[in-house]
This record gives structure tokens, sequence and C-alpha cells, in this order.
């Protein structure tokens, strides 16, 4: 029997109920679409006669029976995927072009571009999310502004996520709706802006209703035929036109210029600006209080406030924090029409997979490995060329390496595959690493010809136990939602891999030249550093930088890559199928450090291979910054809920307890404190992290005996909740303040460990806000098989949850996700239609199901009690018990964890600022190597 969730046969049926669900319609009512039975029946048999469905059955009953089916198995496989991924969110006022539809002809941009993504193998379910974002955005440009100034808004992406896909989808359903001009503003790197141009043509410039034209380095002095006034911009005209063009002063200057020449076409122009990575070069990083601004922000302000029929500015970034926080809504950038967050695919690694989501029950994927201090020293040696022996975890991320193109090799795959080596910023520091990095593997090489069954014996040691780190079980278990989990395959043996091994080590060189100064890959490593340093040939007729094989190369083996480098790699340039990443670099930067993760992104065909290898605290800044982004698209979640207008978000982003830490400070101005606005309103945390070390029996066996005492405070029982729990209703501020501030939080928890501020912030607004009365929860389980806690009213079973390992710290233990989103439901008084459902619930929906039973308003702290002795039971085979990321708890005693959730500050069209002072995490302080993160590369 067909399996129903992914049998093609019933694809037009599953599009049917995706387009109901992205109308914001209740899978309650999919079962009958409100019809009778009898006109449900009918419907069916429409269906197959003029859309080509398939038939459900031979009988109504059958008919209807296969519709639930069908139905069933989308909801669940939804449910997996909101694990993993995000929908689309859209902020904005209003559409100015509602009536705007997807373009149906087929030798419409639109269409010939879909067509040529379906013959790139991509998704259906990717398309899809391409032509609905396309089509959202499109909604809010305006065919015309000349009397109320541009339009100006903000896509926000993912890291490495097919930015520019969707940027080609916007600009050819634009092009379709009768926009003429199209300006890609690409980085500060001309080989970037080149290889954004050229997949733009590959991707548009297809024969169909529209000529499309591209203008390179325009300007008033541009040779005749590519100047304006030899363009087409009459209303009806096909012709289209594109310019890609670098954020660089003087290219600008000239491109304002070759649009001036042209007065009359001025307004027939019809211009849509595609900011690309629109947190660089563009922000305004003059005095802002000063009116002072930047050469290259004054300039693209000059372009989106030219005087055409039609100006709209659409800035894309993965990192948008600067966006929000470097200038308010009025003459400037700040995107005050409409702000879109991209649907994450299900088959993208981002920040949350990689490094998890503690607080929202996200494990990470197991695959980041520390770089101990003693290594740290030695690179810092190295880096000096004081000595060229590398250190031990970048040795063996080289190995793992080899193994991994050894693998895809014998795979069959004839695909590029990837190292980066991302260690310093300098160019010198480049060089010695090269040199160290080579030696290295002319050892290697030479120790296989003289000890083979030595050299044998190590690449399998490490083959084996990185390998056994995550295999496919474990991989579906902490990716569930991941779209190829059905496509994944294990690993092979280190033995069928080795003679793949020896190949590689066969030849060392960069990318060689033949005769004809033509780039030649062979079956060994290139190495390639990719610094401003290598532009030219080298003296040995070799290409440094880094260049992948092109089609016309026809290569029938997987090439191997060692690329090393600093700035260059930092943004926009792809490192194909990359497996091991040796990084080290630690901006304190919000977008450097997003940006600097070339790991991100599709690992389609080698997902059980990627790894890691970085120092904690760089990891630490990561985790902290994961979890920021998540608050970011949070936020903007429930801005797009309340129907609350982009004006209203970036003051409410610049109060944003989380983000207020992450604002570009040079390293001389901060120190171990900032002083900001915070406003916690809808503040949703929990506690993940408790004390391990010598001293965590007495502060554990503290912490329950106080809870315990603020409980029998409230002086009558608790009542029966939803689930396993017991409620205290209108329990006072105060005395929730009173039990937080006497609480030993781990210092690891980073809202808890400072929560001074909040406490002090409460005290200020808690009337203001509806926060002086607290609703009081302690849920557990059913306490059948567990150990019960007694309380005034009743009994609550104890919880059990496990470890994560390796240990966060010598003194902590992680246990990852405290909650279950169900308990946030404790205390509200659904009717008996409302009631939750046992399972899916997502964080994300908390606010509306809350208001749904009563207590949207009303703050909830609610309370746990770990079992010490939680055991951990998922069945491994023994072969790979080494390979486990959690263990049995074992705490020195049980443990109380809290969560605490708030109404957002928004639904009530205010924010409740408070000027505070709150402690940075150590690891997110300023260093030295950050300089070299605001400039050009050294």
């Amino acid at each position: 029997m067909s399996n129903i969730s992914i049998d093609p046969a019933y694809d037009l049926c599953r599009a049917f109920i995706e387009r109901w669900r992205q109308r914001d319609k209740s899978w309650d009512d999919l079962p009958s679409l409100g019809k009778t039975p009898e006109g449900l029946n009918t419907w069916f048999l429409e269906q197959e006669e003029l859309q080509g469905w398939p038939s459900l059955g031979s009988n109504p009953n059958e008919r209807a029976q296969r519709w639930h089916e069908i139905i069933n198995a989308k909801r669940l496989a939804e449910q997996r995927s909101l694990i993993a991924t995000r929908p689309l969110v859209v902020v904005g006022a209003e559409e100015a072009e509602p009536d705007v539809q997807v373009p149906s002809d087929p030798h419409s941009a639109w269409q010939l571009y879909r067509a040529n993504l379906q013959k790139q193998d991509w998704k259906d379910r990717s398309i899809h999310n391409i032509e609905n974002s396309a089509l959202r955005i499109l909604r809010y440009l305006r065919r015309d502004t000349s009397t109320r100034g541009p339009v100006k808004g903000l896509v926000v992406g993912h890291v490495q996520s097919g930015k520019t896909a969707n940027m080609a989808g916007l600009i050819s359903m634009a092009a379709d709706h009768r926009w003429n001009l199209f300006v890609v503003l690409t980085g500060t790197l001309e080989n970037l802006r080149i290889q954004t141009r050229e997949r733009l043509i590959k991707d548009l410039f297809l024969p169909g209703n529209l000529n499309w034209k591209s203008i390179d380095h325009p300007s008033k002095d541009s040779p005749y035929g590519n100047r304006a006034e030899n363009m087409q911009f009459e209303p009806g005209r096909p012709d289209r036109h594109m310019i890609v063009c670098l954020k660089n002063s003087s290219r600008l200057k000239h491109l304002i210029e070759w649009i001036e020449a042209h007065k009359i076409a001025m307004k027939q122009m019809r211009l849509v600006i595609i900011d690309d990575e629109a947190d660089q070069a563009g922000i305004n990083t003059g005095q802002v209080s000063k009116e002072e601004r930047s050469k290259i922000n004054k300039l693209i302000l000059r372009l989106v406030n030219l005087p055409l029929q039609s100006v709209n500015y659409v800035a894309y970034t993965a990192t948008p924090a600067a966006n929000f926080l470097n200038e308010g809504p009025g003459k400037t950038l700040y995107p005050e029409d409409f702000i879109v967050a991209l649907e994450q695919s299900d088959e993208h690694f981002g920040p949350v997979q990689i490094f998890g989501h503690l607080e929202a029950g996200q494990d990470p994927l197991g695959i980041v490995y520390d770089v101990p201090k003693d290594d740290l020293e030695k690179l810092g040696e190295l880096h000096l060329g004081e000595m060229a022996r590398l250190p031990a975890t970048l040795e063996r991320s080289l190995l793992w390496f080899l193994c991994c193109v050894a693998t895809i090799r014998v795979s069959g795959a004839c695909k590029p595959v990837s190292m980066l080596v991302h260690t310093s910023s300098k160019q010198l520091h480049h060089e010695n690493m090269e040199r160290a990095v080579r030696g290295f593997l002319d050892t290697c090489a030479q120790t296989c010809k003289d000890d083979e069954a030595g050299f044998r014996s190590e690449c399998a040691s490490v083959w084996n136990t990185i390998t056994s780190d995550l295999y496919k079980a474990d991989f579906a278990d902490r990716f569930p939602g991941y779209g190829r989990l059905d496509k994944l395959n294990e690993l092979p043996d280190f033995e069928t891999i080795f003679s793949e091994v020896k190949v590689l080590l066969l030849k060392i060189t960069a990318i060689e030249l033949d005769d004809q100064q033509d780039r030649t890959y062979h079956k060994g490593i290139h190495i390639c550093v990719d610094n401003c340093a290598n532009n030219g040939v080298s003296d040995e007729n070799e290409v440094r930088r880094l260049f992948y094989p092109d089609a016309s190369d026809q290569l029938d083996f997987a090439s191997a890559f060692i690329v090393i480098g600093g700035g260059t790699l930092s943004r926009g340039l792809t490192l194909e199928n990359l497996v091991s990443t040796f990084f080290l670099r630690a901006s304190a930067q919000a977008d450097s450090l997003m940006q600097m993760g070339r790991w991100f992104g599709y690992r389609r065909d080698y997902e059980l291979l990627p790894r890691i290898w970085m120092p904690g605290e760089t990891r630490e800044r990561y985790e902290f910054m994961t979890i920021a982004e998540e608050d970011l698209r949070d936020d903007l979640e429930r801005f797009m809920r309340g129907g609350s207008r982009p004006s209203e978000f970036g003051p409410r982003v610049r109060v944003h307890p989380r983000m207020a830490w992450l604002r570009p400070t040079a390293p001389n101005k901060m120190q171990q404190t900032v002083t900001a606005d915070f406003d916690f309103s809808g503040i949703n945390r929990q506690t993940t992290l408790f004390h391990d070390g010598t001293d965590a029996k007495a502060i554990l066996e503290e912490n329950r005996t106080l809870t315990e005492t603020f409980i029998k405070g409230f002086a009558r029982n608790g009542t029966k909740g939803n689930g396993n729990s017991l409620v205290w209703r209108n329990v006072s501020v105060t005395d929730v303040a009173a039990f937080l501030s006497s609480f030993e939080f781990h210092s690891g928890n980073q809202f808890f460990s400072d929560i001074t501020p909040f406490l002090t912030w409460l005290q200020q607004h808690a009337v203001d806000a509806g926060y002086d009365e607290w609703n009081v929860v302690v849920a557990g389980s059913s306490g059948q098989r567990n150990e019960t806690w007694q309380l005034p009213g009743g009994a609550v079973g104890l919880i059990t949850r496990s470890r994560i390992v390796p240990a966060r710290s010598d003194d902590g233990v992680s246990i990852g996700a405290l909650r279950d989103p169900r308990d946030l439901l404790a205390d509200a008084m659904f009717s008996d239609e409302d009631k939750a459902s046992d399972s899916g619930i997502k964080n994300g929906e908390i606010d509306e199901m809350r208001a749904k039973g009563g207590v949207g308003s009303t703050p909830q702290l609610l309370i746990y009690l770990i079992d010490s002795v939680s055991e951990y039971t998922r069945d491994v085979p023994s072969s790979k018990s080494n390979g486990k990321s959690r263990e049995s708890l074992h705490a020195k005693a049980n443990i109380v964890g809290v969560s605490l959730w708030l109404p957002g500050g928004e639904k009530k069209k205010r924010t409740y600022a408070t000027h505070l002072t709150v402690k940075i995490p150590p690891s997110l302080v300023s260093t030295e190597d950050d300089l070299a993160d605001t400039g050009a590369e050294a």
C-alpha cells in the first residue's frame, strides 16, 4: 500500500490543502469544506473531471475516508516540519496592489523562471515558497509613487538559503506586471557582483514575452546602445532592463547619472531596487544624532528618491538587526512599508539546527567540536610563523575532510567538495597556515607510503569516532522535520573508502593552469588561499584563489578543495559541499557572526558528513545569536498576527532585552555592562541549565524548599488545571518577584542569571502592563510511574529529563527543553470546542490559544520538579552507544525548573521601556579581532 503522505498520485490533493492553509483557514473545516455529504461527493467528482484529481474511491464513503487520510497525513507532515522551519511572515500597513496575481501565461517571465527551477530539480514546495513570497512582496510595491514617495521594504532571509532565487522570483513577477527597470545592489566585492549578475542573467533572460537587456557599469558616458536614452521605457513596451551594481560610491554615482541623463524617460521608469546584503555597506555609519550620512548610504537614498514614475526599494538580508537598530522611519532606508520574513525550507540547515535552541526544545545536531585552549595557543604561534606543526584538532579536521571526499567519490557523485580553514583575517597568517597545512598533508602522504597500516589505523580511528556521533537514527531524532529523511543513507565502512583517501594524497597543489592558461583539476587536493593578495597567477603557474570547476570541465570525479582565508569568505561566497570547517573567528557583532557561518545552507545527499571545529567561546556566541535571531522572528510573527505596522516594529527591537546587547560597539567602548532601554513584555523563557558541581546538592535542595514555601504561602489549595497540573490564580506580582529574586539560577541561564533588570522593570510596569496578578502552575507527569510532589491541593508527578553531553561546563547540566508547550495552557479555561489537541502545539500559537482560554492577558509562572535519577532509555544499538548526544540525568538532587510567560506589550499598541544596565555574557565582549570585521581585509 502506498504512503499517502508522499505518493505523487495525490500531489494535486495536497496542493489544494496547502493553498487552503496558506489562506489561514482551519484544519477543522477541511474534511467537509462546508458542504453536505452529497455536496462534498459531487465536489470530488468535479475535481476529478475538471482539475485532474485522482479517484479517491468508488463510492462516497470511500472518497470521504480517503480525503480524511490525505488531510491527516498532510497535517502530520506540517506538524513535523514546524519543528524545523518557519512560515512566511508579512508585516505591513496595507497592500498597495492587492489585485496582482501570479502570471499564468507559459511565456511570462515568472512561468519561464518557474520551469527553469523545475529543470534544476527544485522541489515543488520550494518553488511554491518563492512564488508565494514574490506575490506577497509584489502586492506591497506600487506602479506609481510619484505623489506619495518611494516604497521601502525589507525581506529577511536565512543565511545561505537561496536568497538569490527569491530575488529572481520577485524580479520575474514584477517584470510581468510592467515594472521595467531593475537595479540589484550587491556587496563590496566585484567577483561576487559578477557572480550575482551571471546567475540572474542565466535565470531570467529566457526567450518569452519580454525583451531583457543587461547594462554593465552604466554611466552618462556609456557607449551608444547602453545609454538610458537608447532604452525603451514607454508603457506597453516589452523591454525590461537590469543593472547589477556594486555598492561603491563611484559606481552608484555613475548609475544615478545614467538615469538622470534621460529626463524624458524618467517619468516612464518603474524602478525596483533590490539591495542584496542590505546590512552591509548601505547602512548609515555617520552620526545619526547629527544627521550625518555615510557616503554609500547617502547615494542609495539619492537613488531611492529620484523623481521617477515608480521607485520601490526592497532590502534583502539574513541578518537584519542593523536595519532596525540604526535608524527609524522617515528620510532613511528604514522599511516602513513592509517587512517579509521568508519561509525556511525544510531542507535548510540553519542556526537552530546546527547550534540548537534549547529554550524551544530543539537539540543541536551534535556536529560542532571544541578547539581547546592549548590548540588555540599553538595556532597563535603558527600564525606568526613560530612553528609549523598543526594542533591536533586541525589535523583531525583535515583527516575527516579526506575521508569525506573519499566517501562522496565512492558514492559516484562528481561534484566539488570543500573544507574551510578560517582562523584569521590577516594575509600573513593565511600564508603561514597554508604552509603548515601543506606540510601536514605531505607528511600524511609520506607516512601512507612508509607505513600504510599505521596511517590507515589513524584515519580509521577518526572516521569511526566522528561518524558514531551522528548516525541516521540520531539525525532523524534531532532534525525530525528534515524534508529528505526518507533519502538518508548510512555512511560506509572505512575500508570501503580508504583506497580513495590514498588517491587524494598523490598530488597536492593550488589550481594549475595548462598551456592555454585554462584552469585544470586533478584527483588530488587543491589548496586555495582566498584573499586579495592572490588575484593573479603565481610563479608556479597556478591560481591560488578559489575557482570551482564549471560544466565545461566535465570532471568524472569529486574534486577536493581546502580553502584558507578571512574576510572574502565571510559573506556571499558559497563553499560548495562544505564538509569540514575549522573556524576560530569570534566577532561579537551579530551580522559578522552569522554571515561567517558558511556551514549554513543545503546539504543534499551528504547530510551526515558536515562537521565544525571551533572554540567553546565562539560556539557560545553562535548559540546566543541563534536565540536572538529566533526572538526577532518570533516578534515579527507576533506583530503580523497583531496587525501592527513596520514603523512600530523598529522601536520594539530597539528595546529588546537581547538585541540591545548586540548593538555594534567598538571594543574600547564596551566593557562588562551596557545601559539601554529595555521592554520585557512578551518575554517567554525557561531554565535549561542547572547546578551540577560540588555545591549542587545544597543549592538544588534549597531551591526546592524555597519553592514549597512560596506555594504554601498562598494559604489555599491549588485547583486542577489542564493536563497533569495544579493552578493557583491571582498571585500577587510582589510574591512572584520575591520568589524569583531569592531563587539561585545557574549562571549559564542568560536571562535568569541576571534577572535583576527584569524584576526592576516588572516593579515599574506591573500595573500599567497588566502584570500585577499572575497564575502559578505546577505541572508534571501523571505520577503513575514516577515519584510525586505533594503540594497543597494534590500531588503532581515529577518529570524526567536527560542531560546533553558533552557537558556545557564543569558544574552545569544542560537538559535542553524543560517545558512541554501544552503546559503553557494548563491554566486556560477552554470550552469543549476550543480545547487544545494533545500534540502539534507551536510556541508561536500559545498567545492566541491562551487568549481563547481566557488567560491571554495573564502572566504565568510555570514550575516543574525534575526527577534526579531520570533515566535515558532511547534504544540504540550497542555498536553506536558512544555516539549518543544524551544520557541519564543523575543529578545531585531533584531539580526545580521554572518558566516565565508574559503577554506581549504590542497587543496594547505600546511599549514599557525602562533605562537599565545589564551584564553582557563574557563571551560576547568584543575582541581585538573584531576590528578586522568592521573594515576592509588587511
